[in-house]
């Protein structure tokens, strides 16, 4: 099931937008390093569509690699995770793959932040979600207190203002060590967690992209015409076939879902879609 538009609610109810807490871990240090002066080529998106970073700073990039822009808050959230912030209530969160050839960038609206509860055995995150089952995490917005916890079939999601409201919903993995749910009104949610085990984010999706590093193109393309999509969504349907065609049918799947939310009104591009990744579906 989803979410119910009275939990949501309670979740990103006065929820400004939080810069990521900046990890010092080895393993965010090292990530930090293996990715300095990549290309990534992002796809589907908006107006960035070349970005590298370069030891200390993001930097949008023009197509043979020269900096058109830099972005002046950004934060290392966890191993192959970073945070772009775009504006007060919007930023920008990249997760990118164990190999280091792709990334799904995620516009999000807004950011509840969990600790394990106190008490509860904690590990690091190798089998997702087996590893994060029956742990308790817990939450605050702003009076509101929240709590998730996976019970190894279902996401149990409470909170508590004057009394606990607790609900389950339905949950598919999105990406690596990221659950999303739906919410009523057609909304997403992605729910993200540390690989060290001991935090989790709510994450209020508006968006979702693709990308690959630069030195890792795989190009398979279909027209506008041939798929009744816009050029952006033509471009992040492309993507998904490369992904599909490398064997990645976990982030090809997530776009699919995406491309098809976007797409909701135009059924001819839903029909072609369904055609075309009929390989994703259950």
């Amino acid at each position: 099931m989803k979410l119910s538009a009275v939990l949501v609610f309670s979740v990103v109810a006065s929820q400004s937008l939080l810069l990521g807490q900046e990890k010092t871990w080895p393993k965010v240090d090292k990530f930090a390093k293996d990715i300095t002066g990549v290309i990534w080529d992002l796809r589907g998106t908006n107006s960035l569509k070349h970005l590298r970073y370069d030891g200390e700073s993001f930097h949008a990039v023009t197509p043979s690699g020269q900096s058109r822009s830099k972005y002046k808050e950004h934060a290392f959230v966890d191993a192959g995770v970073f945070q772009l912030v775009f504006g007060n209530d919007r930023a920008g969160w990249y997760f990118v793959s164990d190999d280091l050839r792709t990334v799904t960038p995620i516009n999000v609206s807004g950011i509840v932040e969990f600790k394990a509860q106190a008490g509860t055995a904690i590990k690091p995150v190798t089998k997702f979600p087996e590893d994060i089952e029956n742990v308790v995490w817990e939450g605050r917005n702003g009076q509101v207190q929240l709590k998730l916890r996976w019970n190894g079939s279902d996401l149990e999601v409470g909170a508590k203002a004057e009394a606990w409201h607790l609900e389950r919903a339905s949950a598919v993995v999105a990406n690596r060590r990221v659950f999303e749910i739906g919410g009523e009104g057609g909304g997403i949610v992605w729910v993200a967690f540390s690989e060290d085990g001991s935090e989790a984010w709510w994450l209020t999706v508006n968006d979702v992209f693709g990308g690959h590093a630069r030195a890792a193109p795989a190009p398979a393309g279909m027209t506008i015409e041939a798929t009744g999509l816009g050029p952006q969504q033509n471009d992040l349907a492309n993507h998904t076939g490369e992904l599909v065609s490398s064997g990645d049918l976990m982030r090809a799947a997530t776009l699919v879902r995406e491309l098809n939310r976007k797409n909701a009104a135009n059924k001819d591009a839903l029909n072609r879609l369904e055609t075309r990744f009929k390989v994703l579906k259950p």
